[in-house]
């Protein structure tokens, strides 16, 4: 049987998402699939296809509840290439075997998680729009750049967070990515015969 192909695309300005993108590259690539791990610049350069991959990992920071400008303009791009190819279409009609997994990073120092969950939602009905199959969000606690002493890393909702994410947190990932390209894999090759 034909392996999953996934994508494991991200932004990240200070490293935190690129780290939570390797970790799940690894993951996928763990159970067998076959993995392409780039950032947003190089997925432009490369001019690639989202469609021509399984299942889609897309992964952003949370910057003020939302996803930075660079994540905006690409997600804006994905939709009007998926409107070229007839999407969204009226109910959002999931594709068989196209998946999608988003993930963010976040300090959270006001209100924790709630601080993330908006960027997360909004990656989620982009990739639906597109008629992905969405097989979850995916959150991440990062410390802050700069100063490791900063008042955000040690005294938000969050407590402590300096050096986050850390191995654990990580290997969290890696853990999930490993079972869910196992289930998709499993899916895949009953499909296949």
């Amino acid at each position: 049987m034909a392996p999953l192909t996934a994508l494991v695309l991200y932004w990240s300005a200070g490293g935190n998402t690129r780290r939570v993108a390797e970790a799940l590259a690894r993951g996928l690539e763990g159970q067998g699939a076959s993995v392409s791990l780039l950032s947003l610049a190089e997925a432009e350069a490369a001019g690639l296809d989202i469609e021509a991959y399984d299942l889609v990992c897309l992964g952003s920071p949370s910057y003020h509840f939302g996803v930075p400008a660079p994540v905006r303009r690409y997600v804006e791009q994905m939709g009007q290439r998926g409107r070229e190819r007839g999407f969204p279409q009226l109910g959002a009609p999931p594709q068989p075997h196209r998946w999608a997994v988003v993930f963010v990073t976040f300090g959270g120092p006001h209100t924790g998680l709630d601080e993330a969950t908006p960027a997360g939602d909004y990656l989620v009905q982009a990739l639906r729009h597109l008629g992905r199959q969405i097989r979850g969000a995916w959150y991440t606690v990062g410390a802050f750049h700069g100063d490791p002493d900063r008042e955000y890393n040690r005294l938000g909702w969050l407590g402590d967070i300096r050096g986050r994410p850390n191995e654990h947190d990580l290997g969290v990932i890696e853990s999930n990515a490993r079972g869910l390209a196992h289930v998709l894999q499993h899916e895949l090759d009953a499909a296949q015969g």
